[in-house]
Parts: structure tokens; sequence; C-alpha cells
């Protein structure tokens, strides 16, 4: 929702510094929810016009954020009287990732009659906490514990997810289990763009170009491409397209900036893009030649989805969820196999009919997922809830991402220590 609600430069519109900041505090004063601290560096990146997360005016419009929804929170509410829906017995209540965050950190053990639900992006930062701060891990496990012991409905984006979702529910033990489903959001952004003005075509004299849309993060593995991409210049020549990486840039990325600044050639061939338009977005769509994802691990693979929508081929890695987004049809390749991932970027960057055969297989077989489709999915599920009792997970077996993997014990010693910090609570 962050992405989709702040505003964004269009030609010379909002361009200056102030009129950011405007339009940040006046969508955070007409909100009637609590914005969480990710919402805040979004923000502050958008406000400043800068792509990183440093420098002092990123650190000044942050704070001005801060103390913006400080004072916003001293004032009276605009109904006092309003009852309190989580009170309400008839009441189903959505409960986002900053509401949980919130409940969760205050420990609040305060009775909830109303049925409630919550959204499962993932359980990243505890199958793989390497790839996060270990004051977000510790963070993410006390908030799921909140919600395996608290929601009535967890609605998971992808079957790979609901996997480990299920997963870990039975691995803590906690008596109530609560009902997890799966409503797979697709991607929405060619629907939302659809009626604006005609896209821009890339001319045929400009260098043919390479997409990757994500954050840039350790877990994307951005590094592997640009050794790729540092590999291939001089067998490929000419015949290598440039590599633009369209994305935030997030964290742990030491790696990627330290080999650019090791093989400063590389920026012959790859460019970083952010802040961009959904329209530009979808111009880079519609211009690449293919896309790739190499990312180690997903929730559901938003980027990957998107390439389809636009009938774009996308190389994916082995990840179960980049899999699953793409419906199966795309090329797979495992995320640390660099010589698979030469191999088939050379093949996609010199073979057409290849391409023409995978544009194929999207026009033919794909099925997206429409926006209306996903919330009508959401809606149902939490529909229902008053008719749900708790489910026997017990003697499951075959649910997708749950192996017999020794290493699942491991992964949620996290999640159970901070059950256990709970229940001593």
């Amino acid at each position: 929702m962050v992405n989709s609600e702040l505003p964004q430069p269009v030609e010379m519109q909002e361009r200056s510094y102030l009129a950011r900041l405007w339009k940040v505090l006046a969508i955070m004063w007409d909100s009637p929810f609590v914005f969480g601290r990710e919402f805040d560096r979004v923000a502050a990146v958008f406000i400043c016009g800068g792509q990183k997360r440093r420098g002092i005016g990123f650190q000044i419009s942050k704070t001005i954020i801060r103390l913006f929804k400080l004072a916003k929170s001293c004032l009276p509410p605009e109904r006092p009287d309003a009852k309190d829906p989580l009170r309400d017995e008839d009441a189903i209540c959505f409960l986002s990732s900053t509401s949980v965050h919130q409940l969760a950190s205050a420990r609040s053990d305060e009775p909830m009659d109303a049925a409630t639900f919550t959204i499962m992006h993932d359980s990243i930062p505890i199958d793989f906490p390497k790839f996060v701060g270990p004051h977000h891990a510790r963070n993410f496990a006390r908030d799921m514990c909140w919600q395996f012991e608290r929601s009535d409905l967890l609605v998971c984006v992808s079957e790979y997810t609901a996997g480990r979702v299920r997963h870990h529910a039975r691995a803590l033990g906690s008596g109530w289990i609560p009902e997890v489903v799966v409503a797979s959001p697709g991607a929405f952004l060619k629907g939302a763009i659809a009626g604006q003005k005609p896209f821009a075509r890339r001319r045929a004299e400009d260098r043919k170009f390479v997409l990757y849309c994500s954050t840039i993060e350790i877990r994307k593995n951005h590094i592997l491409l640009l050794k790729v991409w540092h590999r291939l210049a001089p067998v490929l020549g000419d015949g290598l397209p440039k590599l633009i990486l369209c994305g935030r840039w997030g964290w742990m990325y030491e790696e990627v900036a330290a080999f650019i600044a090791q093989n400063p050639e590389i920026e012959k061939h790859v460019e970083f893009r952010s802040n961009l338009t959904d329209q530009q977005l979808a111009d880079l769509y519609r211009n690449a030649e293919f896309s790739v994802y190499p990312s180690v691990v997903e929730g559901w693979g938003l980027g990957a989805a998107e390439c389809l929508d636009f009938g774009l081929p996308v190389l994916v890695s082995d990840a179960p969820s980049l899999v699953e987004a793409t419906q199966g049809l795309m090329p797979t390749i495992p995320a640390h196999d660099m010589e698979a991932w030469c191999a088939a970027v050379t093949r996609a960057c010199t073979d057409p009919e290849w391409l023409e055969q995978l544009r194929a297989t999207i026009a033919s077989r794909y099925r997206p997922i429409l926006e209306r489709d996903y919330f009508a999915a959401i809606v149902e599920h939490a529909a229902a809830l008053h008719e749900l009792d708790a489910p026997d997970l017990s003697a499951a077996s075959g649910m997708a991402g749950i192996g017999t993997d020794p290493r699942d014990r491991q992964r949620s010693s996290s999640l159970a220590g901070a059950f256990e910090a709970r229940k001593a609570t």
C-alpha cells in the first residue's frame, strides 16, 4: 500500500522538496490508519528525491514525518464515542502488519471479540534470518507468535508461504491454530495504467536492455547478475543488452556497491533507476528484450508476475514462489548457479526464436489474476470467519513448502523462543 499510495512526480509537477513534503503530510493527515516505520523511510526517500536511505536530506525528511505522526497522535479522536471494533463480536477486522506490530509489541492480551484476519506475505525473517537484521528477525518472530495466538484467519499470498506458515504454526504447538488460506495477489500495474497516454516505444537505434525490477537488497541476488554481465560483456560484445536494475535501495547491499567500485567498467552495461512513475515502469516492461529474476527467496514474486502481465519473458530462480507466480511457464535456474545463469542469459541474447516461443507461451497459457478477483477471494475467506473452527494440522502432510529438511527445526527456533517469552510474561 505504501508504494501505491505515495505520489510520484509526473513531468514538471511536484518536483520541489516542499511540494513533495506537503503531499506526503496531506496523505498522512487524511488517512484514518497509522503508518508504520517503513512508510517513514520510503516517504523520506521520495521527499528528498534520493535513491538511498542515507544523507542529511533523508534524515531530516524522516524526522519531520515522525514528528508529524507524533503530533497527530496527540490530537483527540474525531469520534471519541466510537466503539472499538475489536470488541465488537459482530465485526470482522482486518489487521495490517503495522497493527499487528503495535499490538504484539505492546504485549496486548486484551480480549478481542471480533473475528480477525491478517495477510501473510512471507516468513523469510524466520526461514532466512541472514537476509534481515537481527532486530527485525526478533520483532517478526514476536509478531508472528501474536498472529498465531490471536488471529482467526491467515491469508497467505502463495501456496509456498502458506506451507511455511502451517509448518511454523505446528512447530509452536500453541494449541490454537488459525485457519490458513491462500489468495494470490497477481500483479495490478497493467490495470492501474489502463487508459493513460500511449507508452513510449524504444527507438530502433537505442541499445536493447534487460530488466530486473526489485528492491536492491541481499536476498534479491543482484550480485549474481552483476557477475553474469561482467563475464558476458567481453564474450557477447555489442550483443549484450544493458541491464536495468529498477527499484529503491534497501538494505545489506554492500556487496553490490563493492563489486561496482572494484569493476568500474561494468557501469557501461548496468543502469540503476529509482522513483519511477507507474507509466515509466510499464514502459520498461513493454520495451525490454526479456527480464531476469534471480531472487533467492520470495513470498510471492510480484515483479515476475508483472513481466507476464506485459507479455515479457522472464528467467526466474528456482525459488518456489517465483515458479508459482509465473505459473510454471518460464525457464527456471538455480539461484546460485552462475554458470547456468550465464548460459540462460546468453541464449536469451542470441536466440530470438526462443524468446518468441516464450512470448507465445505467455500469450496462450498465462492466466493473469485480476485485482477484483484477488480482493473477492479475500472477502470470501473473511466472510466465512464466523463459521470457522480451529483446523487440525497435526496430521497434515505434503503441504507446499514443507519438507523433511532437518533445518526446519532450527529455522523455527527464533519463533519458538518468542512464543516461550510471551508465555513467560
